[in-house]
This record gives C-alpha cells, structure tokens and sequence, in this order.
C-alpha cells in the first residue's frame, strides 16, 4: 500500500502569469468565484498561516500553513496530529508562449490516508473544476 496518493490538473491559461497569481492569492475573492471555497480568514502570503473553510461544508475551518516562491509556486499545507492525515496543495506557474501554465496537485498521505480514511480536502471542488474556475477567471480579469 502506497503511503502517499496525489491528484494533479494543469491548463494553459490565455492570461498573464501575475493575473493567474492575483487569481491564486486573492483570499478576500476565492468565495466569488467556483473556487469551492466558502471563506478564507488570514492572508495568503509567504509564511502565513490561514483557515479555510470548503464550500458547502458546515465542518470546521481547515487550517493552513501557505509557503511561497512568489509569482511562481504556492504551497497549502493541512494537517492533522499525530500524523494522521497531511494534505500539501502545490500551485506552479509558468509563462508558456504567451500563455500561463497552471498546474496544481495535491498530495495526501498519513496514517487515516494509508486506512482509506479521512483525507483533508481544502476545497470541495474536484482538481480538474477547479483549475478550470481558476482558468475562466483569469481570463475575464486579464480581458478587463
């Protein structure tokens, strides 16, 4: 049995990589959007710490630790105690042909995970839809 499961979506996006970013770190707008996310408390900066809470969830906030290379990648880290369950949310921007390359991942792992259990998900979009919402916003922002 593996220890860790990962799920992964890309997208080239007809917008300019610090649009993509300004999507991706916007805390006080990821509600507006299909991002799957209801509300975001804190800021999404480099060494922040935030909460979370998934979209149509009553569950508690999901706490998040945010690290970041700035304009470039961006990582969500939750976890529970004990190593029960760690989800790690990676962003990766890349300028492309005048495109933006947007690949996002999640990775899981700990003990709850290696049960079939309990996996932390921060947000309650699937990968693919919500690499989409962040596409289709980007390019009606870049428009503006």
């Amino acid at each position: 049995m593996s220890g860790m499961h990962s799920l992964e979506s890309e997208a080239l996006i007809n917008a300019r990589p610090s649009t993509v970013w300004a999507v991706l770190t916007d805390a006080g707008n990821l509600n507006v959007w299909e991002s799957g996310i209801a509300a975001v408390d804190g800021e999404l900066r480099n060494g922040g710490r935030i909460r979370i809470r998934p979209a149509g969830s009553e569950r508690r906030n999901i706490r998040v630790r945010v690290q970041q290379l700035p304009g470039h990648v961006m990582i969500w880290t939750a976890s529970l105690p004990l190593g029960l369950s760690k989800t790690a949310r990676t962003f990766t921007i890349e300028p492309m042909e005048g495109l933006t390359h947007l690949h996002v991942k999640d990775e899981h792992s700990g003990l709850l995970h290696l049960l079939g259990g309990h996996t932390l998900h921060l947000t309650n979009r699937p990968m693919a839809g919500f690499v989409k919402s962040v596409r289709k916003r980007a390019e009606l922002l870049d428009r503006i």
